[in-house]
């Protein structure tokens, strides 16, 4: 065999070597252990970046992860009959898609990185929410082929919560996203009070909990108003600016229960929208990590 055949055989298998024992050496972004590494599924390694967490886990996180692959509702997205959507006479956001069910393993990464500040999972669970957004994408654009974002919201905390987390976990996950897929972040939502843990309310509390709890910031809708008309649309001295098609807001969470806080938001920006520029058509969609 030529020399030159024989050195490129002998690099090739220096390199996967190094390959694999830097695998084994690498701990996982989640668990932080240094078991084998997963094999990326398909999917995921084409949508994601090649330095996603998401695409580093170890087999057993990885495996661990259930991801919501066939949707039984429309418009929560829920892979089970919904009984909320049911009973709903109208909603102010068209539709939600989550990326995977709440299950035991999801309701600890959450808590790890909500309550103790785990900065490890922020990543990870920013990964999963991408893979929400990159196949509401590709729903939306089967039916409208120019689709795009105008901004990403993300659900406010209380500034009692804030000050006990230390920051909000949507507004990292969706800070994130917007980084990556180059979308406008916009803060326009603020919560009005504190609110008890959604987790430790039954349905109808939940429900009840979102009257008035959140609001549109005037001054944020007003400026964003202004610079969205600025950039789409015609306008004259004589006449107002006429919109070309619909604001595309996407308001991002963790979870979704009852649909009762993205609703709270999607009522909030609609009111605020309405009462600035009445003929402005407004389009609200949601993403959130993990639907229960």
């Amino acid at each position: 065999m030529p020399l030159n055949l024989i050195t490129g055989s002998i690099r090739r298998i220096a390199g996967r070597l190094g390959d694999l024992l830097s695998e084994a050496h690498t701990p996982c972004p989640i668990c932080q252990l240094t078991a084998r590494k997963s094999a990326p599924d398909p999917f995921l390694r084409s949508a994601l970046p090649r330095d996603a967490k998401l695409l580093q886990l170890c087999r057993g996180c990885a495996s661990a992860i259930p991801w919501i692959t066939n949707i039984a509702c429309a418009v929560c997205g829920r892979p089970d009959p919904c009984p909320d959507c049911r009973r709903r006479s109208s909603a102010h956001f068209i539709l939600n898609r989550s990326a995977v069910r709440y299950d035991d393993a999801i309701r600890e990464w959450l808590a790890l990185f909500k309550y103790r500040g785990d900065e490890r999972l922020v990543r990870p669970l920013a990964d999963m929410l991408d893979i929400a957004l990159i196949r509401l994408d590709h729903e939306l654009r089967n039916r409208l082929p120019a689709h795009r974002w105008d901004a990403i919201i993300p659900v406010p905390v209380s500034p009692d919560r804030l000050m006990e987390r230390g920051f909000n976990q949507a507004e990292k996950l969706a800070s994130l996203l917007c980084a990556r897929r180059g979308v406008p972040l916009a803060e326009l939502l603020i919560r009005t009070r504190h609110s008890e843990k959604k987790s430790l309310q039954s349905r109808f509390a939940r429900l009840q909990s979102v009257d008035g709890l959140f609001t549109a910031d005037p001054e944020a809708v007003s400026l964003f108003i202004s610079e969205w008309l600025s950039r789409g649309t015609a306008a004259s001295p004589n006449h107002p600016p006429v919109p070309q098609r619909s604001i595309r807001l996407l308001i991002v969470d963790d979870i979704y229960t009852t649909g009762s806080t993205i609703e709270a938001c999607a009522a909030a920006l609609h009111e605020a929208f309405d009462s600035q520029a009445p003929r402005l058509p407004l389009d609200i969609y949601a993403i959130t990590l993990a639907r229960s």
